[in-house]
C-alpha cells in the first residue's frame, strides 16, 4: 500500500510570538516526472501528490498539448479525472504500487473508448522528483480584517549528490537552504514578517494576502522551467498577480532566458511583431490595449511542450481587468526568429 505523509512535524522547532497562539502550518507535496503510455501512445506527466490528493498535467508525446488532471489515492487504488479547457474528457482509475507504478483503465467521458494505461517515475531523467514545502497562516479577526499568507519552496531530489541540482534548488525560490527543517524555519519567518507588517496596521482594518506558488512548467534532459505565481493584496481596490518563469540549464545550474536576446535574434522584426499582434487579437480587440500599435514582444517567457509562451504582466499592455495576458508561439512559428546561439535553439530543431 502506498502512503504519503504530507504534514511535517516541524512546529516544535519554532516558538513564535503570534497573537492567539497561532503558528504557520507546514505541509508538503511531492512532484514526480513520469513517463508511460495510454492505449500504446507514449505520454509524459508532471504529477503532484499531497496527502491523498493528485494534481498535475500530462501530454501525449506525439501531440504535446497539456491535459489537466486531478484525483485521489486511496490506499493502493486511485481515481483521476482529466480536463481540457475545464471540460472533463476522460478518467483514469487503477492501482499504484509502492514504487509508484500506476496502471489501470483510461475511459472517455462518453464511455465509448477504453484503453489500458501505465506510467511511472522516469528514473532516466536527471530530475525525476522534487519536494515542494509550503508554509501558510490564515487569521480572521472578523471586524479587524483577515490575514492570509502562503509561501512555497522547492528541493530537487538529489541522490547523486549533484552540485548543479543543489544550485538550482537554492536559487529558484530564494530560500538558501536544502534542509527541510531549515526551509520550514525560513518560510515561517517570512510568514511572520508578513503577519507583523499586517498587525502593525490593524487600525486600518485592512485585509492582507500574500501568496507564492511554485510549479514545474517544463522539463527535459537539458532544461527545467519553474512557473512562480505570486499574489499580493494589502488594501485598495484589488490585489496584484504576477507570473514569472525561472528556467535553468541542467548542465551547469545557471538560470537562462532572463532576457529576450537569450531567445530572439531581433525582437523588433516586423514579421514577428505582426505575428504577435495577430495572436493577441485572437482573444482581444485593439481597443482592449493601452497602445496596440506600439506593443512589443514581452521579455518574459516560458517553455511549454508545444512552444514558447510569452507573458505580459498586469498593467503592462492593458488595464487590470484583462489580468496577466499570455500568448503562445509553436516552435515552428517562432523558429525563423530564434537566435542561433540561444540555449533553447535545440527545441526548434
Amino acid at each position: 500500500m502506498y502512503k504519503i505523509i504530507y504534514l511535517i512535524p516541524f512546529a516544535f522547532l519554532f516558538c513564535y510570538n503570534l497573537a492567539f497562539s497561532q503558528t504557520p502550518n507546514i505541509s508538503k507535496k511531492e512532484f514526480y516526472f513520469m513517463k508511460g503510455s495510454i492505449g500504446g501512445s507514449a505520454i509524459t506527466m508532471y504529477l503532484y501528490i499531497r496527502g491523498n490528493r493528485i494534481t498535475g498535467k500530462y501530454y501525449y508525446d506525439s501531440i504535446k498539448q497539456f491535459i489537466d488532471i486531478n484525483g485521489n489515492i486511496n490506499g493502493d487504488t486511485f481515481y483521476i479525472n482529466e480536463f481540457v479547457n475545464n471540460n472533463k474528457i476522460a478518467s483514469l482509475n487503477g492501482n499504484v504500487s509502492e514504487n509508484m507504478f500506476f496502471s489501470g483503465n483510461w475511459v472517455s467521458s462518453d464511455k465509448n473508448n477504453r484503453f489500458n494505461f501505465n506510467f511511472s517515475i522516469y528514473d532516466s531523467s536527471s530530475i525525476s522528483k522534487a519536494t515542494i514545502i509550503n508554509s501558510s497562516l490564515n487569521i480572521d479577526l472578523e471586524e479587524s480584517g483577515k490575514f492570509e499568507s502562503s509561501r512555497d519552496a522547492i528541493v530537487i531530489e538529489n541522490q547523486r549528490k549533484s552540485k548543479v541540482l543543489d544550485k538550482i534548488s537554492i536559487d529558484v525560490d530564494g530560500v538558501k537552504s536544502l534542509d527541510e527543517d531549515g526551509i520550514a524555519s525560513i518560510l515561517n519567518n517570512e510568514i511572520i514578517a508578513d503577519y507583523n507588517n499586517w498587525k502593525n496596521n490593524l487600525s486600518e482594518e485592512t485585509d492582507m494576502t500574500v501568496k507564492r506558488e511554485i510549479k514545474v512548467s517544463y522539463l527535459d534532459n537539458k532544461i527545467i522551467s519553474f512557473s512562480i505565481d505570486n499574489y499580493s493584496y494589502a488594501g485598495g481596490v484589488h490585489g496584484i498577480d504576477t507570473s514569472v518563469a525561472y528556467i535553468y540549464s541542467i548542465e551547469n545550474g545557471n538560470r537562462i532566458g532572463t532576457k529576450l536576446s537569450d531567445l530572439i535574434s531581433n525582437p523588433k522584426d516586423m514579421d514577428l511583431i505582426n505575428l504577435m499582434k495577430n495572436k493577441l487579437l485572437m482573444n482581444y480587440a485593439e481597443r482592449d490595449f493601452f497602445d496596440f500599435n506600439n506593443i512589443e514582444l514581452s521579455d518574459t517567457f516560458d517553455i511549454t511542450p508545444t512552444g514558447i509562451k510569452f507573458i505580459y504582466p498586469v498593467y503592462k499592455i492593458a488595464d487590470y481587468s484583462k489580468g496577466i495576458i499570455e500568448i503562445e508561439f509553436t516552435f515552428l512559428e517562432l523558429k525563423p526568429f530564434v537566435n542561433n546561439n540561444s540555449p533553447f535553439f535545440y527545441l526548434f530543431e
